[in-house]
Order: structure tokens, then C-alpha cells, then sequence
């Protein structure tokens, strides 16, 4: 699904130094990185930040992520490698929940956890 029908809003953003090129859409951890596959992450990108440009990262509210497969409205998320999103499973930890599906790689809506 493409991006251009996801709208979404942003309650409050957090600045972190980006230590990597940051693509948008995508999970950055509290160190600046692109999230590794089911970890934590400080927010969701709005848009695009080069290495160490202090990004602005969306940590409440509502934001369109970029998704590795299938989700379903309603599914815990998670990040997978690159930042994207998956659904969760067992214990890993819950970053957002989707508001909406994509069938395949594509975009969804999140609620971000904090």
C-alpha cells in the first residue's frame, strides 16, 4: 500500500542524534540507529535524516510506518531489521499497534506505544 493515503498525528516528538543515515517511516533507537529486528524503539521517523543530523522522531500519537509483510489492523508491532515494522510475537517488545492492514510490504498507520 502506498504512503500517499496514510495520514496521521503526531503528539510529541523526541530529538536524537542520528549515528547512520535514517530513512522515514522507520523505527530509531534511543542511540540514533535504525532499529535491529524485534527491539525497542525511541520513535518513528517523519522524514529522511543524514548521519549526525539531530533527527526529530515521532514518540506518541499517530504515524505511518513501513512494513516487511502482512499486518492486520490491530496487531502489536514491533521493528524488523532496517527499522521497519512486524507483527510482534511471544515477548518481544510492542512498539505500536496497527490501525489499519497491508497486504505485503507496504505502509500502516500506528498508534506508538511509549
Amino acid at each position: 500500500m502506498s504512503i500517499s493515503d496514510k495520514t496521521y498525528q503526531p503528539v510529541q516528538s523526541l530529538t536524537v542524534k542520528a549515528v547512520e543515515d535514517l530513512p522515514a517511516f522507520r523505527f530509531v533507537s534511543h542511540l540514533g540507529s535504525l532499529c535491529d529486528d524485534g527491539s525497542r524503539a525511541l520513535g518513528v521517523t517523519e522524514v529522511d535524516w543524514v548521519n549526525g543530523e539531530y533527527s526529530s522522531v515521532v514518540s506518541l500519537g499517530t504515524i505511518a510506518i513501513e512494513t516487511t509483510t502482512t499486518i492486520p489492523a490491530g496487531t502489536d508491532i514491533t521493528s524488523a531489521s532496517l527499522g521497519k515494522a512486524r507483527a510482534a510475537t511471544g515477548s518481544e517488545p510492542v512498539n505500536g499497534r496497527s490501525l489499519d492492514s497491508s497486504s505485503g510490504a507496504g505502509f500502516v498507520r500506528i498508534k506508538v506505544v511509549p
